[in-house]
């Protein structure tokens, strides 16, 4: 259910509210896109819509984020289905937890929606739907997927164009000053960038929106250039909502903050959203590596390139694929990857320049950037044993990605930005267990699963952790136990098959497997648990 749902927060960063791509789906919007035979039995009027989830559950309010439409065939009810009380119960649960609608199916249970439900959810102002036995629960939930991956589509495109339009900004005479005019225009917001006192040195704003001002504008700044790191500042005044954020460098030489090298601050008429926090990120990384080209040289524009590549840009242009492939070495039939490169040892305050051009030598590539002690690098070098030698020669433990897709690596620019975001994610996965086995790592040699990213010691601690009851147990009922479990659970929960595949009867599997759920104090019933299970047991020595 809520565990499922998009996390609203995923790609925005922490402590935020910003709306979502797919904020805009409502339920009259969502209504208008389903087949037709519902019947509204009660409309409270229209209300956001961020999750379709089918429930028969008691009580599904612990599982849900605000403003689901729940689907229920009425099992929950059908003992209680005359009880008004009880009724009312249900759905004031649904209530508090800020469900935005109830749908009821009709068959097997209910050939109508009972009027006690009707009661509640008139008396409670719950919206309720009727849903006809000829349309399935999971269709419902299929056309609310369709409808979220239009928005997405759309704000990709619009992202696209945008970023486009701030990348253009940093080749102009006054590079600042077009990405400050470029951003507001596309965030419809007010923008002033200030410098590490305070002082404007760039602004501009849609015609009748005024940025934070005065004591507003202090507290924002004060609080901005306290942060630690890179760290939004939100406030909210006369239904104005204005943000603030630092510009430092991502890294520098033994400080234990970076130093400040100015302030963006926003300020919008609107709660602002996933589009434009897009717009924030990609414009404030331009801005901090403007602004730090005086501090690593020569080797700023491959940074920005690198950065822009791995986190913003959307798409690339026929002469941005020539710069790009001119900025690897190797044989353009050879498709990129993306490497991250992790110190061996602590790191010493140094330069990281120096370490950056040493990269850039062993990975023949400029497209290197250095982050949070760490190094990513778009590379056509193939983790063959010899570079991997050199690498930890060096110093380093490197995580290498699968190459990207044919279609992406010759011509194909406007695809290759995406691939490689997912290439660096890719890379990034296999970071804790690089430095859990103390070796460097390439994901197309390891299998793809997500027990292979996990750390070998870890998982064996996990594993140990959630099974721990089970193997306290004298050794020969633990072996037994986890005899079965392993044949339950590979058997998918099927009594026959287990018991054909251990030779014990199915009643005595039935047995085991009720104890082993009370000797471990989890239900069994559950896919989570089962999953939690399966993946413990191929952890166990």
């Amino acid at each position: 259910m809520g565990q499922i749902a998009p996390d609203h927060g995923a790609a925005l960063r922490p402590g935020l509210d910003f709306a979502r791509p797919w904020d805009s789906i409502t339920l009259a919007r969502f209504l208008r896109q389903l087949p037709s035979g519902i019947t509204v039995l009660h409309d409270a009027g229209d209300r956001p819509l961020r999750w379709v989830e089918p429930s028969d559950i008691d009580d599904p309010t612990p599982y849900l984020v605000d403003h689901e439409l729940i689907l229920t065939s009425g099992f929950p009810l059908v003992e209680h289905a005359a009880d008004a009380a009880k009724v009312r119960q249900f759905v004031a649960r649904l209530v508090d937890a800020n469900v935005s609608a109830l749908g009821f199916g009709l068959d097997p249970y209910f050939s109508a929606v009972p009027p006690t439900v009707i009661d509640a959810c008139r008396e409670l102002d719950l919206p309720l739907w009727q849903i006809p036995s000829s349309l399935p629960f999971a269709a419902i939930g299929l056309a609310f997927a369709k409808l979220m991956e239009a928005d997405n589509a759309r704000l990709l495109r619009e992202n696209a164009e945008a970023n486009r339009h701030l990348m253009r900004c940093v080749g102009s005479e006054h590079p600042e000053q077009e990405i400050v005019t470029v951003l507001a225009h596309r965030a419809k917001a007010a923008v002033q960038l200030l410098d590490q006192s305070g002082r404007l040195r760039h602004y501009a704003a849609p015609t009748g929106l005024q940025p934070a001002q005065g004591q507003e504008l202090e507290a924002l700044l004060a609080q901005a250039s306290a942060a630690q790191g890179a760290k939004l500042v939100v406030s909210e005044s006369a239904g104005h909502h204005h943000l603030a954020f630092p510009i430092r460098p991502t890294s520098t030489s033994g400080a234990r903050v970076p130093p400040l090298l100015g302030v963006l601050q926003l300020s919008f008429a609107h709660q602002p959203g996933a589009a434009e926090h897009n717009l924030m990120s990609t414009a404030l990384g331009l801005l901090e590596v403007v602004a730090r080209q005086r501090v690593l040289g020569s080797v700023a524009p491959g940074q920005l390139a690198t950065a822009l590549l791995l986190d913003g840009a959307e798409s690339l242009d026929s002469g941005a694929m020539e710069l790009f492939n001119s900025s690897l070495g190797g044989a353009l039939r050879r498709a990129p990857r993306v490497v991250v490169a992790v110190p061996r040892a602590q790191p010493t305050a140094q330069d990281p320049s120096h370490a950056l051009t040493r990269l850039r030598s062993l990975l023949d590539t400029k497209l290197v950037i250095h982050s949070g002690g760490r190094f990513a690098a778009i590379t056509r070098s193939e983790p063959n044993r010899e570079l991997l030698d050199r690498i930890e020669a060096a110093g380093y433990l490197a995580a290498f990605s699968r190459p990207a897709d044919p279609g992406h690596g010759e011509g194909q620019g406007v695809s290759l930005a995406t691939n490689l975001r997912e290439l660096a994610g890719q890379a990034r996965g296999l970071v804790p267990r690089l430095l859990d086995e103390g070796r460097s790592l390439s994901a197309d040699q390891l299998p793809q699963s997500f027990s292979a990213l996990l750390p070998q010691e870890a998982g064996r601690q996990l594993a140990t952790h959630l099974l721990g009851n089970l193997l306290q147990l004298p050794a020969k009922r633990r072996e037994l136990y986890l005899q079965v479990l392993r044949a339950w659970l590979d058997a998918n929960g099927s009594w026959d098959a287990t018991a054909a595949a251990i030779d014990v009867h199915r009643n005595s599997v039935r047995r085991h497997i009720a104890s082993i759920s009370e000797v471990l104090d989890m239900d069994l019933s559950r896919a989570e648990v089962r999953h939690e299970l399966f993946l413990a047991l191929r952890f166990l020595p």
